[in-house]
């Protein structure tokens, strides 16, 4: 009975007399911990770098598409330029191209008649080009007026000694022709003084053998496809033209002969030499003039005042004779020399020239940004660098969009300006660390700055491009050996 009042210790006592439960339940709390380690490294595989690289050159894919809009948008806005400069022109006048003056003699009747064409023995064109600006909505075109000299000498009785049938010329029956692009141009009346007598010329026409629309062709540089004809409303065949007598013009040789023309036209004069010998010589207040066509000027001067320039042709420059009664427009329009008053390289086309390295300024702004985050061993979310992609190329928007309006130089340096701050403060709070959005933000704005030196370039452009890559690409060569996970100090994160 005494057995049954063993006292009991208290419970607390009781606790502290067990000491190997606690020792057997230790070893197990590594084991309560062995799943969270696990779930940690299957979330860390998308987390490697070549993960993130092979997801950064996605985003950088896709980023095309919007360069690509915005490259088709340009090409767009060009165009309503030019249709808007058309409708300019079209109301003032087309670009001159001037083919005169040129002696026409009909021969023979009925299924052998012809026309046999005289062109002078020599041709002395002196032409004085005032040119200024008109405006549609935000675009415009250069139009001008011209006063135009036209002297020389022909020789009728020479060119006629090589003609088969010269008795059956209608001498009296002759024309003096002057092709002309569109006879609206016309301000004043024309007035022709050959040998002794006064003719004025204000008869128009259409003669299609020695001035058509190939002269378009050759000088403005508009290509067809094969079978495709010219559309187009433009007087290209337009002649003004006077009848005389053209026996009186056999009693002497040579004959002199002089012409003034008043001419409007717009971005465009030419001449064609149809002198056996020819002088031609513009001059005008356009301070970036091209001169273009079958030869290039002997001389010429351009400076912030005008230009002159003076080109010398003798006949056998050309491939069509003195006189000729076939189809030798062709040949004629080829001959052409002539003065382009446009300005030299709009912004759509210096836009579409850095458009080709919107591709090359993202990959590089994205390679900053990706070795930042190895650096400094902070995220920078998928999202986010998508969001500095379309910052990137919402440059080209901008740039395109201001420079509508301002010259192109200054539309760059605005949009530059406002790409620069916005992506730098992003990255910067991105990063929470000032510096390194300042540093990629410095990056970004010579990036910028080089490729603006890169579109004012022409001969250099490719050496400085190729030696700017190659600088370049070492500079993150050489970077990428110290950042973790690229070096060999800590090759396992790749």
């Amino acid at each position: 009975m005494e057995e049954n009042n063993i006292p009991v210790p208290p419970l607390e006592e009781q606790a502290a007399q067990q000491p190997t439960a606690q020792t057997y339940e230790q070893p197990y709390e590594p084991q309560q911990q062995a799943t969270p380690i696990d779930d940690e490294r299957e979330t860390k595989v998308t987390d490697t770098i070549w993960f993130r690289l092979g997801v950064i050159l996605l985003i950088t894919m896709l980023l095309f598409i919007p360069l690509q809009m915005v490259s088709s948008l340009n090409h767009e806005r060009q165009q309503t330029a030019l249709s808007a400069q058309d409708e300019i022109t079209g109301k003032w006048a087309q670009p001159q191209h001037i083919t005169g003056p040129i002696l026409a003699i009909p021969y023979g009747e009925g299924e052998g008649a012809g026309t046999l064409y005289v062109l002078p023995k020599s041709l002395n064109a002196n032409a004085d080009v005032k040119s200024q600006t008109l405006h549609r909505s935000i675009y415009e075109a250069v139009v001008y007026n011209s006063t135009i000299d036209l002297k020389g000498t022909f020789n009728l009785r020479d060119e006629l000694a090589n003609f088969s049938n010269t008795d059956k010329l209608h001498m009296d029956k002759a024309r003096i022709l002057v092709g002309l692009t569109d006879l609206r141009g016309i301000s004043k009346p024309m007035k022709l003084q050959l040998g002794g007598n006064h003719y004025e010329i204000n008869d128009g026409g259409i003669d299609s053998k020695f001035q058509d629309k190939s002269t378009l062709i050759a000088l403005e540089g508009i290509e067809l496809g094969e079978g495709e004809e010219l559309n187009t409303t433009r007087g290209t065949e337009s002649v003004v033209c006077s009848v005389i007598d053209a026996n009186a013009l056999l009693q002497s040789a040579p004959v002199p002969y002089s012409l003034t023309l008043e001419l409007k036209g717009s971005e465009m004069i030419s001449f064609a030499p149809i002198g056996e010998s020819t002088q031609i010589h513009v001059k005008g207040d356009c301070a970036t003039p091209s001169f273009m066509g079958f030869i290039l000027p002997a001389d010429r001067k351009v400076d912030n005042k005008g230009f002159e320039a003076t080109w010398n042709m003798i006949g056998v420059n050309r491939t069509y004779s003195q006189s000729f009664s076939n189809d030798c427009s062709r040949a004629i329009s080829k001959s052409h020399v002539a003065v382009s008053l446009k300005v030299p390289v709009e912004n759509g086309q210096k836009t579409e020239r850095a458009l080709k390295y919107g591709l090359l300024v993202i990959v590089l702004t994205f390679a900053a940004a990706f070795f930042t985050e190895l650096k400094t061993h902070k995220r920078i979310n998928i999202l986010q660098y998508v969001l500095v992609g379309l910052a990137l190329v919402l440059f080209y928007s901008l740039l395109l969009s201001i420079g509508e309006h301002v010259a192109f130089d200054i539309a760059y340096l605005i949009a530059a300006l406002m790409t620069v701050t916005m992506v730098a403060l992003y990255v910067s709070g991105v990063l929470k660390a000032r510096k390194h959005g300042m540093m990629i933000g410095g990056l970004l704005a010579l990036l910028y700055g080089y490729i603006y030196i890169l579109l004012s370039l022409e001969t250099w452009a490719l050496v400085a491009g190729s030696v700017g890559l190659f600088i370049i690409l070492s500079v993150i060569m050489r970077y990428s050996l110290e950042l973790p996970g690229v070096s060999g100090k800590n090759s396992s994160l790749i």
